[in-house]
C-alpha cells in the first residue's frame, strides 16, 4: 500500500501575495497533485493534513475543489487553523464524519487504517483535542485490526525545536493521545503538518512524520527565539510504503514545482 502525505497548501483565490504565502501557491499545489497522480505504481491514498486554504473563504474552497480534482487516488482531509470546517465538508461531503460539528473520521485499507483527527480550535494557532474526540479515538483503536495504524492531524503532538513557533503545536490532549497510542501492540505513525518544515520525531512509542508546505517553508533555525524567515530550500513530500508483514518505509520525493 502506498500513501502520499502532503500538507499546508494554503490555496488562495487570487495570485496576489497573502502574508508569507507565495503568489504561485495554487500553481505549485496543482503541480504537486499532478506529480502524485502521475506516480507509478499508483498511490492508494493521499493524506492532506490541514491548512488547505489560506483565509478560509468560500472562493478559496472553490479553487481548492478544482485543484483536488486532479487526484486519481482517494484523498483524506483534516482541518488546520487556516481552515473552515464547513468549507472542508463541502469539498468532501461523503466522508464518515463521527460528529456533526467536527471532522474526525476513519479510513481503512488492506494493510493500514488512518484515523483523521480534527485539532482546529477557532481563533487559535495551536490545536486542541477534546474529550469527545479522544473517546472516539479510543473506541476506534480498540477495534481489532491487524495492520498499520496512522493518525492524521494538522498540529504536531510534540515540539520540533523551532524556537517561538514551537508554542503553536497541539496544546490540549497530547498526553492522552500519547497514552492511547502507546497502548497499541505495534507503534503507530502520526502524520501532521503546520510547522512548514519537514521533521521526524518520536512521540512515546509512535513516530511523527511532519510534512512541509508548498506555499512557503521556514528556514531551519534551532537557536533563534523568533520564528525563522521563509527559506527557498527544495520542497518534498513523503510516500509511505506499507506492507502486510508490518514493513513501513518512507520515501522522499522532490517534484518539479
Amino acid at each position: 500500500m502506498r500513501i502520499a502525505h502532503i500538507s499546508d497548501l494554503h490555496v488562495t483565490a487570487t495570485a496576489e501575495p497573502a502574508g508569507l504565502t507565495r503568489p504561485d501557491a495554487v500553481a505549485r499545489a496543482r503541480a504537486l497533485i499532478a506529480d502524485i497522480a502521475a506516480f507509478r505504481p499508483s498511490i492508494d491514498l493521499v493524506v492532506i493534513t490541514g491548512d488547505t486554504v489560506n483565509d478560509a473563504r468560500a472562493e478559496e474552497y472553490a479553487v481548492l475543489a478544482d485543484v483536488l480534482a486532479g487526484f486519481r487516488a482517494p484523498f483524506l482531509l483534516t482541518p488546520g487553523n487556516h481552515d473552515d470546517r464547513a468549507g472542508l465538508r463541502a469539498i468532501a461531503p461523503d466522508r464518515p464524519y463521527a460528529d456533526p460539528s467536527l471532522l474526525h473520521h476513519a479510513w481503512r485499507g488492506d494493510h493500514a487504517r488512518v484515523l483523521a483527527l480534527d485539532t482546529l480550535s477557532p481563533g487559535e494557532i495551536g490545536g486542541r483535542l477534546g474529550a469527545g474526540q479522544l473517546a472516539w479515538l479510543a473506541d476506534e483503536l480498540a477495534r481489532p485490526f491487524d495492520g498499520h495504524t496512522l493518525v492524521a492531524m494538522h498540529h504536531p503532538p510534540c515540539r520540533p525545536g523551532l524556537g517561538r513557533i514551537d508554542g503553536a503545536i497541539l496544546i490540549e490532549g497530547g498526553e492522552a493521545l500519547r497514552g492511547l497510542l502507546d497502548a497499541l501492540p505495534r507503534p503507530a505513525t502520526v502524520l501532521c503538518g503546520h510547522m512548514h518544515r519537514p521533521f521526524t520525531a518520536f512521540f512515546g512509542r509512535s513516530l511523527v512524520s511532519a510534512a512541509t508546505s508548498t506555499a512557503f517553508q521556514f528556514a531551519l533555525s534551532l537557536d533563534d527565539p523568533d520564528a525563522p524567515p521563509p527559506d527557498a530550500e527544495p520542497y518534498h513530500y513523503v510516500i509511505h510504503l506499507l506492507d502486510a508483514d508490518g514493513g513501513h518505509v518512507m520515501h522522499r520525493r522532490h517534484p518539479v514545482l
